[in-house]
């Protein structure tokens, strides 16, 4: 998408990216800090409590997505199973010390997978919070985002299948022993 003139070269890769589109349209409103969060939700005057769910702390999309517990956790198991050099803790962090260092295929996969495990955190959140489902585990969050990824696979572009069967396989290992 471009800006005053100026393109965005990691919504671009988004863009380009073999996921649902609706993933890429929650993808766009993350980095635009545009997702229904109880922040966000507060400057339109809604009643409802600014906080989080689970630990308290000011509900925004980096805290749902990055910084809450059960999303830490998801995140330090892709950087163990993944061999990443560090856990992203917003979403700059994910674009920058995450995506941006992959090349060729391993980018595309890479952010295929880090779709993946975004949209499954922010769909757990929302049952828990509009539909009054238990809080989940945060095992059964690596699972249901393992499916998700497993679930989109036949959208990957078949010169990326073989890494993204790498990856997943690694996590299927990972998700194993936890």
């Amino acid at each position: 998408m471009t800006n005053g003139g100026i393109t965005d070269n990691r919504m671009m890769s988004v863009w380009k990216c073999c996921i649902p589109l609706k993933v890429k349209i929650f993808i766009w409103m993350i980095t635009h800090d545009r997702i229904q969060c109880a922040v966000q939700l507060k400057k339109k005057k809604w009643s409802g409590q600014e906080v989080c769910f689970m630990c308290g702390k000011p509900e925004t999309s980096d805290h749902i997505l990055f910084q809450c517990p059960p999303a830490v956790f998801l995140w330090s198991f892709l950087r163990t199973c993944l061999g990443w050099s560090s856990s992203p803790i917003n979403c700059e962090s994910l674009f920058r010390d995450i995506i941006q260092k992959c090349r060729g295929e391993n980018q595309g996969v890479t952010l295929f997978i880090c779709a993946g495990a975004l949209w499954s955190t922010w769909k757990a959140r929302n049952d828990v919070v509009f539909n009054k489902k238990v809080l989940l585990m945060p095992e059964s969050l690596i699972h249901k985002m393992i499916m998700l990824i497993k679930t989109w696979s036949p959208l990957l572009k078949p010169k990326m299948k073989p890494t993204a069967e790498e990856m997943i396989l690694a996590l299927s290992a990972g998700a194993a022993s936890v």
